[in-house]
């Protein structure tokens, strides 16, 4: 009657056949040693079965490899000039993982993946405080985004000591040209704290909106 071989078995089998004599296994199994050579011939025949990973031998597969391998690196160089930082990195990485054997384009691959990286806009900490929203926005007016700083000082008027949330958002306004909006804002800070006034008189962030007889009689008062 043949053996019936248990998964534990033939596991032992695949694990060891390459380590140990075919007595040698024979006797940890306690198995005849005619059932174990067929059982060994199944598995050899089982692992011939599996297929290796194909490799590109011929000269038209390693021709084909490198036009694949080199789309590759033309759609990630490509989408990196158009600034599509994440889809750049996802042509570079498959050409570095599927194409290991194209040395030069893989350390070019490597090259433009520290540019990606580089490019990349840093994290921004999180804001939930007025005088966060504040500061980031002092940040964003010296960056010359006008526009961001006075979302974020909309979000901290809420805490406006001194009315220099307001005086920030009239230095905003101003740069926009929005005399109307920059006087009203700094109309209050003023009201907060009269050292605005002294303040405003020689913050250039006011130039656009100085020569307004608006302005210069705020400024008089």
């Amino acid at each position: 009657m043949a053996k019936r071989w248990s998964e534990a078995e033939l596991r032992f089998l695949r694990d060891n056949s390459s380590k140990m004599s075919v007595q040698a296994l024979a006797d940890a199994l306690s198995v005849r040693v005619d059932d174990l050579e067929k059982r060994l011939g199944r598995l050899d025949g089982a692992s011939a079965a599996v297929e290796a990973p194909k490799k590109a031998q011929t000269m038209k597969e390693l021709s084909r490899s490198t036009e694949n391998a080199r789309k590759e690196y033309d759609r990630g160089v490509a989408a990196l000039q158009r600034r599509k930082l994440d889809e750049a990195e996802r042509h570079l990485l498959d050409l570095i993982q599927k194409y290991p054997e194209e040395k030069e384009l893989v350390d070019r691959a490597r090259v433009y993946l520290a540019v990606c990286e580089r490019q990349k806009p840093e994290a921004r900490p999180s804001l939930s405080e007025p005088e966060d929203f504040y500061y980031a926005a002092v940040l964003e007016k010296n960056r010359g985004n006008v526009d961001e700083a006075i979302e974020h000082l909309k979000r901290a008027a809420r805490k406006n000591g001194g009315g220099k949330v307001d005086f920030l958002l009239a230095c905003c306004y101003a740069q926009r040209g929005e005399s109307g909006s920059a006087l009203e804002h700094l109309r209050r800070a003023i009201d907060e704290d009269q050292r605005n006034r002294i303040l405003a008189r020689n913050d250039r962030d006011f130039d656009p909106v100085r020569d307004s007889p608006e302005f210069r009689e705020l400024l008089a008062s």
